[in-house]
């Protein structure tokens, strides 16, 4: 994986291991790096530097530290840099606010941008009401207004993308024979996810949504019958795949196996040179998604 700093630099030498991850969550990609640490590279792997991708996708540091690793060479202990970076211009979601924000009929873009996030979602859809305290992570606010819509953002070579589960669960799909996935077993993932929502209806006096036994109830205030709805349209991870290096393999990416239509959640890529011994790797593991709608 051969990683370039603003300047032109390529680190691909000094490479000691790389994990790039996307996920269906509203930082949906990230960068996780140790390289080999000399006075040049520590300046230029400074937070708030960004690197890029093969792919042009652009990052931002946000975490940049040296680390001593246990190997030893030309009688020196090795110095690594570990860093951290995230999608440009989502560094300000990962603070809590220092201001409440509070919209009404707006959208993902609009929250984003209140928000301090500085990207464009080119696929959007519209929010009747987003409130985020002073004080909370904006991660968490964005989360909640994407299950209220039952949809999620997933990043892409044409950008970012808002798109609801029903629309995302449509399209072509890679076929996989069913001895290429580990299935999961997790019962308790359904039944902590099969959850009662509730809310009151504008006038204070009726309860809005159903309350079935043996479920645990959440409360979300100012929800309509429509997002109540939506909140019980979940995706549970169900199975997980491991394979050679596949970049084809990013979050949103639909796969079919053993007839079912199954979402990659979240895709981590990993690379490991073998400089501090060991064999070269390069890998990708994905966490498949099937939608429940626990209506």
């Amino acid at each position: 994986m051969n990683i370039q700093l603003k300047d032109g630099t390529q680190i691909g030498n000094t490479l000691i291991s790389a994990i790039y991850r996307t996920d269906l969550v509203p930082v949906p990609v990230t960068l996780e790096l140790v390289v080999k640490a000399d006075d040049r590279l520590h300046e230029l792997l400074l937070v708030d530097k960004t690197l890029t991708t093969p792919k042009g996708v652009s990052l931002t540091i946000v975490k940049s530290q040296v680390i001593n690793e246990q190997s030893i060479k030309a009688g020196k202990r090795i110095a690594a840099l570990h860093v951290i970076a995230v999608l440009s211009g989502c560094e300000p979601l990962l603070g809590v606010t220092k201001k409440a924000i509070s919209l009404e009929n707006t959208s993902f873009n609009e929250v984003y941008r209140a928000l301090g996030a500085k990207v464009r979602i080119k696929r959007d859809i519209k929010l009747a009401s987003f409130i985020c305290l002073k004080g909370q992570m904006p991660t968490v606010a964005i989360a909640k207004a994407l299950q209220k819509e039952s949809a999620v953002i997933f990043h892409s070579e044409q950008g970012l993308s808002i798109i609801r589960l029903n629309e995302l669960m449509i399209g072509d799909a890679t076929l996989f024979d069913k001895s290429a996935v580990q299935w999961i077993d997790h019962p308790n993932a359904i039944r902590h996810g099969n959850i009662n929502y509730l809310s009151i209806d504008d006038n204070g006096s009726e309860i809005l949504g159903t309350a079935r036994a043996e479920r645990s109830i959440e409360y979300y205030p100012r929800a309509d019958n429509r997002e109540l709805q939506n909140l019980r349209r979940i995706l549970i991870t169900k199975a997980t795949i491991t394979r050679q290096f596949d970049d084809k393999l990013d979050a949103g990416k639909l796969i079919t196996v053993d007839e079912k239509t199954l979402v990659s959640l979240t895709a981590a890529h990993r690379f490991e040179s073998g400089a501090l011994g060991g064999p070269a790797v390069m890998a990708t593991k994905a966490w498949l998604a099937q939608m429940e709608d626990r209506a």
